[in-house]
């Protein structure tokens, strides 16, 4: 049952073309369980079409703001500066929650002053199939240096944003939402991860987590070594032994795929081709 309690909540949602989803995003978030005090839409410079479907969002706590395209930091940070609550919970526009996200989230910050952020169990799906579910792990400083342990759909403390600049502007392509757990777990506290899945996330044919991963993922790690290096280096041993235990099971697994019946299969059944080929070079 909806409760109309102030939850100490804004919700920020970034929004760069998707006017497909961004009804179905805030509508998620309006369907709380405890209503959020504000939700603040930032387009980034978007086609008209999805200016179309903003202008005809109509709630009094809605709040939407236009600017050039600035990228996805930028929009999140011109949408933090405007909220005037303790708590920030942020929401890409492809995505959405489930109805009881926030009273549960705000339940575990408002009882432990260790916590600085919330994520969930999440539901990775494309055309409204599921293909997996994501279970984030959480934790300290040290258990986000080797991977990204939390998700983006998370809600923080607004004091934590503020002692850490904000999210970087300078990662354009991506992995900024990790850089950020690293930078506001450096001031220490911990990242809660709701063990529900309580969010969902949708994957698009063409995606920025997928262009970052392809393309820019050894620029992006390098980048958030460099800045954070004094972090890596207070946990050189456990970064060390994480990547050494990455290597190992990675090389184990290219041992099995080269062991495997597909593999062997493959290579009896090019075996007179390649006969052939070195027979016609000759």
């Amino acid at each position: 049952m909806k409760m109309e309690i102030k939850s100490n909540v804004t919700v920020i949602i970034p929004c760069y073309n998707d006017g497909k989803f961004i009804i179905e995003a805030v509508d998620s978030i309006l369907n709380q369980t405890i209503q959020a005090d504000r939700i603040i839409i930032v387009d980034d410079g978007s086609g008209q079409e999805t200016k179309n479907v903003l202008k005809n969002i109509k709630n009094s706590i809605v709040q939407i703001v236009y600017q050039e395209n600035k990228g996805v930091s930028n929009a999140r940070n011109t949408a933090i500066k405007l909220a005037q609550t303790d708590y920030i919970l942020n929401l890409d526009a492809d995505d959405y929650f489930e109805p009881s996200f926030i009273e549960k989230a705000v339940d575990v910050l408002n009882n432990n002053n260790q916590i600085v952020a919330v994520s969930s169990y999440c539901r990775a799906f494309k055309n409204d199939k599921t293909i997996e579910i994501i279970n984030p792990l959480g934790g300290k400083l040290k258990d986000f240096i080797v991977i990204n342990n939390g998700r983006a759909s998370s809600m923080f403390l607004k004091k934590s944003w503020e002692a850490v600049g904000g999210f970087d502007e300078k990662m354009h392509e991506g992995y900024e939402d990790w850089e950020f757990w690293i930078a506001i777990l450096e001031q220490e506290g911990t990242m809660y991860i709701i063990k529900e899945v309580l969010s969902h996330y949708r994957i698009k044919n063409t995606s920025r987590d997928q262009k970052a991963l392809e393309n820019n993922d050894f620029e992006l790690r390098k980048y958030i070594y460099l800045k954070h290096k004094v972090s890596y280096e207070t946990h050189f041993d456990f970064y060390v032994f994480q990547l050494l235990m990455q290597n190992s099971l990675l090389r184990n697994s290219i041992n099995k795929a080269k062991n495997s019946i597909e593999f062997n299969l493959g290579k009896f059944i090019l075996k007179p081709f390649r006969f052939f080929k070195n027979k016609v070079v000759k």
